[in-house]
């Protein structure tokens, strides 16, 4: 302790100027990264309704086309690609509960499309369970959006 203050006695302005500096530069760093989280925040849920909306419309696309599988394959895949644009979208701004939702979808997308003959399962139970999960991530938007209205 004494070393301390005897170390604190003996600087002179230039060495507290050089303190000074680093403190400030851990300051700036801490203030531009929570900047940067509340902009993904608020971003995130100033278009929450757009992205329910597009959520939805791209799973009832999807449940169209999953009446014909077969002949439908191509714009499954499109309508999956789209969706994952719009999940990798909302992913950044997310957190708990919907965000494991999303990741999780994303993980099925990610596997449907792979081109990788042993990793991909391209079939109907797949695709459908793909949908499954944008209803899941769709409804907790939906849960997401009121507890945001409510105040939380």
């Amino acid at each position: 302790m004494q070393k301390l203050i005897d170390y604190i006695l003996s600087l002179n302005l230039s060495d507290v100027g050089s303190w000074a500096s680093l403190l400030g530069l851990a300051v700036t760093f801490f203030t531009a990264t929570a900047v940067v989280k509340i902009k993904k925040r608020f971003l995130f849920r100033s278009s929450i309704d757009t992205h329910a909306e597009n959520i939805l419309n791209i799973s009832s696309e999807v449940t169209i086309l999953l009446r014909q599988y077969t002949e439908n394959k191509q714009q499954i895949e499109e309508q999956f690609a789209l969706v994952d644009v719009e999940l990798r979208s909302m992913q950044k701004g997310s957190n708990d509960d919907l965000l494991s939702d999303i990741k999780n979808a994303r993980k099925l997308i990610k596997k449907y499309r792979s081109r990788i003959w042993f990793f991909s399962k391209k079939n109907e139970a797949s695709a459908r369970e793909i949908k499954t999960s944008l209803s899941v991530v769709s409804a907790e938007l939906v849960h997401h959006r009121k507890s945001l209205m409510v105040g939380n």
